[in-house]
């Protein structure tokens, strides 16, 4: 039955009528009263069009078989037999949108104040309750696609529709543009294509009483009249421009129903399909049965043979066609993007030795190879170019030896080589300061729309730098100028710190840019001041300050030295002090020079020599490293020569800025430690080096032990880490990469770094480091997290383990390390030794090995080289854009520097 609708106010007057006569006839009763009538239950406050509302009241009262009756119910709702004599109690149930008079979306929305009353007929109860309804909510999902893989279909606990076979391949016919080498149209050519079927799902938020029909449409942003500026049509630039990158072109990449896929795939019979105007399926209507609530509609993707990026069309719900339903919960429509992945094969080019950097010199040439991977049938080709980041172009720069630039990959060869030429420097031209650099990959804008082409691995598959400066640099011609320090900056210019020994060892700096040219010759102490191997040591940061709210980028650099006589204008404090200079640079001066900011003078009643100097990228203060045998203040001497590290701000001055020392922090041990560099970055700045004794009450581990420590202003605490093993460990230099200390050092023995078993098998052990004496002294590098744990070890020994090796220097590069020093005898294996010391520089991989019964074609850039040069060492190492490895390089009294290529190829021989 239907419960009728009254007014509210008519309601609350019924209900309370039939209270107070209730009320008046308790007065009467001297034995216990019945209970009020009462409903049990809250009943669901949504429903949904087409789907059934209900729900079973309990109740519990009165002194007679209760009555229930709706107040203020929606036409669509009605409670079932009221005379229930099996127990108290009432269903209520209705199909929003069917039942009461089929409104449909008139049924839609929210009624609050219905009322369930029960009654005795002398006493009733009521129950108030709201309800709201929506749309029976239809959306799609839809994975990514693969061209030639058919998906499979997931499990569901929802009531589907019958599975369509994915399997069975479908066909598809459509005709294309042929383009001529200029991409102009040349013609027409009629393909015929497999497709492989793939599936949208489409959920009906609840299970319909009604069957419910919906339409749905492919669509896509693609555009053949746009064309790339310049451009018009026909034209492969407008079949394929920029605008309509990514857009997949339904009746070509994906259709609804291939033309000719009809006899080939089975028939759904809730599925059907309907053509666009040109005859191409690319919609049609799907059916759900009363009580489904998942189907799918099948869709076909071309396998062609166009090498493609990745794809995009859209599958559209555009309307019901019957039954109840909603195109998303407020009705708006349902839409999903639909990806579609390409399956040609790729190539991919590589140096001989597998790597991806290489760097070349003006003039120069070297083989690389290209490999094809993925199925293919038949030749494929690959048109090679340079991407758009690329400062150096194909045909003006550098050419190759393929004819047309085209990689041909013949049936069963996966495997192309071709040679790069670089112009000579007859024809070569870069009047920047910066190498140029190639970024090779594929022609993309040429294959686009042409069968049989591969694609890209990815968008700069080789990156090859040209390097400029092709013989070795010699920073002192004259012989006087004694190398101290070295690091690269901004533009590529190389920075060379020392001491002209001539010249009352006067402190200098020299800029040359990566021509070898030099720009800047930096005299850092005044003329005439007496100074004695001063050892000056530089750092560089780029810096990014406001001023006047505006953003710049501000390149900084700092020069320390050690020295007890007056120097630049500053006094002794005692014994050997720390003299700093920072500089900034300006463009507007001389055409480019860095200008000194201010030079302070910092030190002890002893003897303070600064071993390393650094600079805050972030806030810009300056750290210096160094030894000192006195005492700074505030802090304690532990005996012997102790490590100290401190921070200078700069503090703004009128127009200009002075130094002010921040705090210094003192550790060492009894007997005299030695500092090996440090770290400025981060808010607490890092000291390294070694010590024979306990620092700063840590344990000695025996011999000599590598240590560090960080520290920021707060209270002064230091947490030293005193690491190693019993054999010495004398640390020469180190870097950090990450959140791991790499630490650079001399010995005599071969490292090794375990796994700790646990006496818990499911807990991963720590890691423990142990050394194995050889026989002769080598290098080698440790890895240590910031907090002291050991990560990995390095061996730098020869292979015949006679020779003497000693390293100096240590640098990132790459994602890898780079160390470099000199050997008495053969490290690399093949070199030809003189009997003297010659210069070694080695690459290590930080790509994790494989284990031991595990495959991994992961490229690992290890080498070694060695100078063939006799009385040379290398002394410091930097970094050129992961592109060139640049050596300060001592040969017999020449300061020079060399270049090596990410593989160990020595540029500047």
């Amino acid at each position: 039955m239907r419960a009728e609708l009254f007014p509210r106010t008519v309601i609350s007057m019924q209900v309370a009528a039939v209270l107070l006569l209730v009320v008046t006839a308790s007065g009467c009763k001297t034995e216990k009263d019945p209970d009020q009538p009462t409903i049990l239950g809250i009943p669901p406050t949504t429903a949904y069009l087409g789907v059934e509302y209900y729900y079973n009241f309990g109740a519990y009262g009165g002194e007679d078989i209760l009555d229930y009756t709706l107040t203020n119910t929606p036409s669509w709702l009605a409670l079932e037999d009221t005379s229930n004599k099996a127990r108290q109690g009432i269903i209520m149930r209705g199909v929003p949108g069917l039942t009461g008079g089929a409104r449909g979306d008139a049924d839609l929305g929210k009624l609050t104040g219905i009322n369930l009353v029960s009654t005795d007929g002398q006493m009733a109860g009521a129950q108030p309750f709201d309800i709201e309804v929506k749309y029976n909510a239809l959306s799609l999902e839809a994975e990514t696609f693969t061209e030639g893989v058919s998906p499979t279909i997931p499990d569901t606990r929802r009531e589907r529709c019958e599975l369509p076979d994915l399997e069975t391949k479908g066909e598809h016919s459509f005709t294309i543009n042929t383009y001529d080498d200029n991409g102009d149209v040349s013609g027409t050519r009629d393909l015929t294509l497999p497709t492989r079927p793939v599936f949208a799902k489409v959920i009906l938020d609840r299970p319909s009483v009604t069957r419910v029909a919906v339409a749905f449409e492919l669509t896509s942003d693609y555009d053949a009249s746009s064309c790339d500026p310049g451009i018009t049509g026909p034209h492969q630039r407008c079949d394929h421009s920029q605008a309509n990158a990514g857009d997949a072109i339904p009746g070509q990449d994906i259709v609804a129903l291939g033309s000719a896929s009809d006899p080939l795939l089975e028939d759904l019979p809730y599925l059907t399909y309907e053509a666009d105007n040109t005859g191409v399926y690319t919609g049609g209507v799907i059916t759900f049965e009363p009580g489904i609530t998942e189907c799918y509609i099948r869709l076909e993707v071309v396998d062609d043979s166009f090498p493609e990026p990745t794809e995009s069309a859209r599958l559209d719900l555009t309307e019901v066609r019957s039954g109840l339903a909603g195109l998303g919960e407020t009705n708006g429509g349902v839409r999903t993007t639909l990806v579609i992945d390409d399956n040609e094969p790729t190539v991919s080019l590589e140096t001989m030795h597998g790597g991806t950097r290489d760097t070349l010199n003006v003039g120069g040439s070297r083989t690389y190879v290209a490999r094809l991977t993925g199925e293919r049938d038949g030749t494929i080709r690959a048109k090679l170019g340079h991407s758009e980041d690329s400062s150096a172009r194909l045909g003006t720069e550098f050419s190759t030896t393929l004819p047309n630039d085209e990689l041909e990959f013949l049936e069963g060869t996966d495997e192309v080589r071709f040679t790069v030429n670089i112009a000579d420097s007859a024809s070569y031209s870069n009047p920047g300061p910066d190498d140029r650099f190639i970024l090779l990959s594929l022609n993309s804008v040429f294959q686009l729309g042409r069968e049989n082409y591969a694609r890209a691995a990815s968008e700069s598959m080789l990156r090859v730098s040209i390097n400029e400066l092709t013989s070795p640099l010699i920073t002192n011609p004259g012989g006087d100028f004694v190398a101290t320090d070295m690091a690269v900056g901004h533009a590529g210019r190389m920075f060379v710190a020392g001491y002209d020994s001539a010249d009352n060892d006067r402190v200098l700096v020299r800029l040359f840019d990566q021509k070898g040219d030099l720009l800047q010759g930096l005299e850092v102490s005044a003329p005439g001041d007496q100074l004695s191997a001063p050892e000056p040591v530089i750092s560089l940061a780029k810096r990014q300050v406001t001023k006047n709210n505006i953003k710049s980028d501000r390149f900084e650099l700092v020069v320390a030295y050690s020295t007890d006589a007056e120097a630049n204008g500053t006094t002794g404090l005692g014994g050997k002090d720390v003299v700093s200079s920072l500089y900034w640079y300006d463009e507007t001066s001389n055409a480019g020079e860095y200008v000194e900011t201010w030079t302070t003078r910092t030190g002890t009643a002893g003897d303070d020599v600064v071993r390393w100097a650094g600079i805050n990228s972030a806030s810009g203060f300056v750290v210096i490293a160094g030894e000192t045998d006195g005492e700074w203040p505030e802090q304690k001497s532990a005996g012997g020569v102790d490590s100290f590290l401190q921070r200078i701000d700069s503090l703004a001055d009128g127009n200009g800025f002075i130094a002010e020392l921040a705090w210094t922090r003192q550790a060492g041990s009894s007997a005299n430690d030695e500092v090996a560099g440090g770290d400025a970055e981060g808010i607490s700045p890092l000291l390294f080096g070694s010590a024979q004794g306990a620092v700063n009450g840590e344990s000695s581990l025996g011999g000599q032990d590598a240590y560090f420590y960080a520290t920021a202003s707060g209270d002064g605490s230091l947490t030293v880490n005193q690491r190693g093993t019993g054999a010495d460990e004398h640390v020469t230099s180190g870097v950090v990469e990450g959140s791991t200390l790499w630490l650079l050092g001399n010995g005599s023995n071969k490292y090794t770094v375990t796994q700790v078993e646990e006496e818990n098998e499911e807990e991963e052990g720590s890691l423990s480091l142990t050394s194995t004496p050889i026989s002769s002294e080598s290098g080698f590098v440790l890895g240590y997290t910031i907090g002291g744990d050991v990560v990995r070890a390095f061996n730098l020994n020869d292979e015949g383990d006679a020779s003497t090796e000693q390293f100096a220097a240590l640098t990132g590069f790459s994602g890898d390390l780079v160390a470099a020093g000199l050997t008495d005898g053969d490290f690399t294996g093949s070199a030809s030794t003189s009997g003297s010391s010659s210069a070694i520089i080695a690459r290590m991989s930080l790509v994790p090995e494989a284990e031991p019964d595990e495959e991994s074609d992961v490229f690992r850039n290890r080498w070694r080289y060695q100078l063939n040069a006799g009385d040379s060492e290398i002394t410091r190492l930097a970094n050129y854009r992961d592109d060139e490895i640049v050596a300060l390089t001592r040969q017999g009294s020449k300061w020079v520097i060399l270049l090596f290529s990410p593989e160990g190829v020595l540029l500047t021989p």
